[in-house]
């Protein structure tokens, strides 16, 4: 069986958006690799969504990187921003290059913290809503925060048209009704990103290099996700040599909506 690479990007800061995106894009296009993104669509959570979503998730526990300033926190808390509406011309850039553009939920924090005190289907309808007026056309993928994922979930995503996800574990694309699930195979034991979570415990570049390296090798799916605001502005230089051996090695690319 030919061995196969996806990668996904999730998309839900402004920072990631503006710093991140534009230099991964770049990239990508010097590997001809076409990728999967998964955009938030609500913009930047206020402080009352702050103060009523304070769950902490279990992969927060282990992270140690800080991406944000004190400064940074109060403004976006204070003063959110419609990250989607303020880099429209960067993120129309992913469907004219050819990537996928799908639906990340509406606010990030609600939907991975508090799944059970929102109102699911008027999540997915207006995050479709707002991506069909920006880029007119239809989304029909979808990657739940937070992994955060039920049957509820499923219905809505089935009735607006949702054909494939990113969110439950397994080895090989699987139906969950009329959705196919493309799973992420390469992650940490809590679902962190993989590299942000090597890069936690202490790990070089190289050292990350060799345990994605072998991972590609012994697997005959293998996709992993980053973040814009992490890995696209400062891990460039390891996601090029992940796909400088992606092309050497001849391993097809696919996009989860090519499954």
């Amino acid at each position: 069986m030919k061995k196969i690479f996806t990668l996904r990007i999730d998309l839900e800061s402004n920072k990631g958006i503006k710093k991140g995106l534009p230099k991964l894009l770049d990239l990508l296009k010097k590997y001809n690799i076409k990728a999967s993104f998964y955009l938030v669509m609500g913009g930047e959570s206020n402080i009352f969504e702050l103060l009523k979503y304070r769950k902490k998730l279990t992969s927060s526990n282990e992270r140690i990187l800080k991406l944000w300033s004190l400064k940074e926190k109060l403004r976006m808390a204070l003063f959110p921003k419609d990250f989607v509406k303020e880099n429209k011309k960067i993120l129309r850039r992913i469907l004219e290059e050819g990537h996928e553009l799908g639906l990340h939920g509406w606010k990030h924090r609600a939907w991975a913290r508090g799944l059970y005190k929102i109102n699911i289907k008027e999540h997915i309808i207006k995050s479709k809503r707002k991506y069909e007026k920006i880029f007119q056309k239809e989304p029909i993928s979808f990657s739940a925060p937070g992994f955060n994922i039920n049957n509820k979930v499923l219905k809505a995503l089935e009735e607006n048209g949702i054909l494939f996800i990113s969110d439950f574990p397994g080895e090989s694309p699987k139906f969950y009704g009329k959705i196919k699930n493309v799973p992420m195979t390469i992650l940490s034991e809590n679902k962190m990103p993989i590299i942000e979570y090597y890069i936690s415990k202490k790990k070089t570049d190289e050292e990350i290099f060799e345990i994605i390296r072998k991972n590609i090798k012994s697997k005959n799916l293998s996709s992993f996700y980053i973040h814009g605001l992490f890995e696209a502005r400062f891990k460039i230089e390891l996601l090029e040599k992940i796909f400088k051996f992606i092309n050497k090695e001849k391993i097809k690319v696919n996009r989860i909506i090519d499954y």
